[in-house]
């Protein structure tokens, strides 16, 4: 009997901890208006500070706590932070996303994307 509940507990465990590779991660948000992030970006930087949607291709995840990624558009990389808020689906690489958010330029000049949510398609 013991080892039945501990094997349906590890199942249990299991199931909660692998995110599906598609589908809305983090606050869930409306698709309009989304652009890719070398444009976005240029509206940052010309003074327009606002909330951006940005899309690309995924071309990397975080394998171990999977709190960012990376995104490709026009062979250019911007990653995409969740500062552990939300967990992104490790599986994610090749597919669509539209991260919502904003630009922040950190400490060292940096220029960082904030997102509060992301869809994989």
């Amino acid at each position: 009997m013991k080892k039945a509940i501990y094997i349906i507990g590890l199942m249990a465990i299991a199931a909660c901890s692998s995110a599906p590779s598609t589908g809305s991660f983090g606050t869930k948000f409306e698709k309009k208006n989304s652009m890719d992030f070398k444009t976005a970006l240029t509206a940052f930087e010309s003074g327009k500070d606002t909330i951006y949607q940005i899309e690309g291709s995924v071309d990397q995840v975080c394998q171990h706590g999977q709190c960012w990624l990376n995104m490709k558009s026009d062979s250019v990389e911007l990653r995409v932070d969740t500062h552990e808020k939300f967990k992104l689906p490790k599986d994610a690489k090749g597919k669509k996303a539209i991260a919502n958010g904003n630009f922040v330029k950190t400490q060292d000049g940096e220029v960082e994307f904030m997102t509060t949510g992301v869809v994989i398609e």
